[in-house]
């Protein structure tokens, strides 16, 4: 048996869930082994898992202003007053990471 790669993997797994079938069928089918198929699927899902987790934003600083503070990730700027609520920021920062 040749070994596969893990595009490989993701275009078989794939392949089975386009067909239709159930998993024990399509192994039957493509002549995989189903326990190995599954442990391929697990492995493929953990590895995406992981890649989709972002890591922290890195964060600067910025010269202090007296009347507003200004808060940049990548291309998005946002000026706020200094004396704007926690909770609304709070609540802000909740509603732009969903």
């Amino acid at each position: 048996m040749a070994r596969r790669s893990s595009q490989e993997w993701q275009s078989i797994i794939e392949q089975q869930e386009a067909s239709g079938l159930s998993v024990a069928d399509f192994c039957k089918q493509q002549q995989l082994d189903f326990k190995y198929f599954h442990a391929r699927k697990r492995t493929l899902l953990k590895r995406l898992q992981r890649e989709q987790i972002r890591p922290f934003i890195k964060v600067g600083t910025l010269p202090i202003s007296n009347t507003v503070m200004e808060l940049q990730v990548g291309g998005a700027r946002l000026s706020l007053p200094l004396n704007c609520e926690p909770l609304w920021l709070a609540q802000l920062l909740k509603a732009v990471a969903a």
